[in-house]
């Protein structure tokens, strides 16, 4: 069973916004994309979906139905729902329930969807109940049911519950994840979050968190900023805004579905605040207030939240000045060219280096309010836009163009050369070669990864070895140049990077670990040694991962994969001649 507990709207089809929302994420947790777990994937839009309970009685078997749901009491975390069921026919009946629950007008474009499968006895009557999550957050829950059986669509109900903020009560906050048995439920329950309001917010904070420690301070400070933020930009927020703290960025991703030290959306923003990270007050901020001005590209969205903070905190391990950084990548030669930033549309992913992107974003653009004000940044930011068309893309640069008078080129030209002549405190080169390669090898890897599985199988092996030539302790760089030499059918390079995966892994790698026990035993049975593929056939089923992978066109486990490698010995299917 695939579970898929969190799922996020593409950017730009959120509710009621024109975009997701904006992220302080450069200390994002790298983690193995290509496999199907507890994960976001993208959906279309589901703004337009309507309630509705429906059984379709044309493809239904006859005998089959299930009732209405009773839902009962709703809230924020652990919920159960409750079905009746009846099968009047002979036989057993297979289905699968699809549980989805999301916020129809939030911004944020975060579902949450679990898959059961279920058994109707034959003959009987009877009732069961599935647990499904709902995230913190307000406006109009939707929770939708769905069976399907081989013929088709068995019963569909899709129901909705209003969350008013300020939102107080008894819930079971209790995050989800994909186990050996499926969906499963953590042991640690956080309690319900106290509540506090001011004149601007409403703030949600756990109970003997640093954050209610520190709420006295919190209030003032975040007012003011507020003020002083809408008197620079020449705005008014109108209403409350609404903040949730959070002690770490792990228990925010668990608990919102979302993977960020800071998040923006709508008129909400989630911070991690805790003991170990404290992200600078002013960032989710400027994305509230500057939103009412626009929905830039990122360069200039997040290099202008950037720009704000006090000193850049690089993902917690070295506060300078964004010019001190940026000076050094220079040095370093590790700026990205500012046209390839301009087309991201966000910072976080692998393959935007963000302990990069984010302060060189600040730097430019604080280049480009000092040096033609910020009339014509604000009008920058009014009129260009956020989006991953290529032909807006291209707009973009011209309206660049007309605004400052000169290509984004010429002035990405200008301010590497004034930066090259300013001078600062500086920082440690061991520091600065530190962050490029941290950067650089999950860069390389996202890309020789993209180049794989696009057909560039000789371009992803040459980026992929230079991953390696940089850092040979980055497992993911071994196990995707392992996957590169077994496409090119160089099996001993492939058996060799694969070993060094299973070497290197602990219990947080398991999906390449298996999978380099699976793949690893397919070349084994090739070249005739049976007995060595069976111990990594049995080593792979032991492990129990069961995150799922498309393969030649269907989706399987390492599990499912390791139970057929015993069965019998593997055979490379033949390709078709050219």
């Amino acid at each position: 069973m695939c579970v898929r507990a969190w799922r996020a709207l593409p950017s730009g089809t959120a509710v009621g916004e024109g975009c997701r929302g904006a992220c302080y994420n450069f200390a994002v947790k790298r983690f193995f994309a290509p496999i199907c777990t507890c994960a976001f994937l993208l959906l279309p839009s589901l703004a337009a979906s309507q309630s509705t309970l429906a059984a379709d009685a044309e493809t239904a078997a006859p005998g089959i139905r299930i009732d209405p749901a009773q839902f009962g009491r709703v809230t924020w975390g652990r919920n159960s729902v409750r079905l009746k069921y009846h099968n009047a026919g002979l036989i057993a009946k297979s289905l699968v329930l699809k549980v989805r629950t999301y916020y129809t007008d939030s911004a944020s474009g975060v579902i949450w969807e679990v898959t059961y499968p279920l058994l109707l006895p034959p003959e009987l009557s009877g009732e069961f109940t599935v647990d499904y999550f709902v995230r913190p957050d307000h406006g109009n829950l939707r929770v939708e049911l769905e069976a399907r059986g081989v013929e088709g669509e068995f019963f569909r109900q899709s129901q909705d519950f209003p969350f008013q903020a300020p939102h107080r009560g008894e819930y079971l906050l209790q995050p989800s994840y994909l186990g050996a048995q499926g969906l499963e439920w953590e042991g640690r329950i956080y309690p319900p979050f106290k509540v506090r309001e001011s004149e601007s917010f409403i703030f949600y904070y756990f109970p003997g968190s640093d954050a209610e420690k520190d709420m006295e301070r919190i209030i003032p400070q975040r007012e003011k900023i507020l003020q002083r933020l809408q008197k620079d930009f020449k705005v008014r927020l109108s209403g409350k805004a609404v903040f949730f703290f959070y002690p770490d960025a792990e228990t925010a991703r668990k608990l919102t579905g979302h993977r960020a030290d800071g998040w923006t959306y709508g008129r909400t923003i989630v911070e991690v605040y805790g003991p170990r990270r404290k992200i600078d007050p002013s960032h989710e901020l400027v994305h509230l207030v500057a939103r009412q001005i626009g929905t830039p590209p990122v360069l200039l969205a997040e290099g202008l939240a950037t720009s704000r903070e006090k000193d850049f905190d690089n993902a917690g391990k070295y506060r300078a000045s964004v010019g001190d950084w940026c000076r050094a990548f220079l040095r370093e030669n590790a700026l990205i060219p500012l046209s390839v930033l301009m087309d991201y549309t966000s910072f976080g992913e692998d393959l935007t280096r963000p302990r990069i992107a984010y302060p060189e974003a600040a730097c430019f653009t604080n280049y480009l309010q000092e040096s033609y004000g910020w009339e014509k940044f604000r009008r920058a930011y009014a009129e260009l836009v956020n989006d991953p068309n290529p032909a807006v893309q291209e707009k973009n640069l011209i309206l660049f163009e007309g605004i400052y008078g000169k290509s984004l080129r010429e002035a990405e030209s200008d301010w590497k050369e004034e930066l090259s002549l300013t001078r600062g405190s500086g920082l440690p080169t061991s520091v600065v070669e530190k962050v490029v390669v941290e950067e650089t090898v999950p860069y390389l890897v996202a890309r020789g990864r993209t180049m794989l599985t696009s057909g560039s199988e000789a371009e992803a092996e040459k980026v992929l070895s230079e991953a390696v030539a940089l850092n040979g302790t980055d497992l993911e760089a071994h196990f995707w140049l392992a996957q590169a030499y077994h496409v090119r059918k160089n099996l001993t390079a492939a058996l060799s990077e694969y070993e060094k995966v299973i070497r290197m892994g602990d219990r947080t790698q398991l999906m390449e670990i298996a999978w380099s026990h699976v793949w690893s035993g397919q070349i084994l049975d090739q070249s005739g040694h049976r007995e060595a593929a069976l111990l990594h056939y049995r080593t792979a089923e032991s492990l129990h991962e069961r995150s799922e992978v498309r393969l030649e066109g269907r989706m399987t486990t390492s599990l499912e994969a390791a139970r057929r490698g015993i069965a019998q010995p593997f055979v490379a299917p033949e390709l078709p001649p050219e």
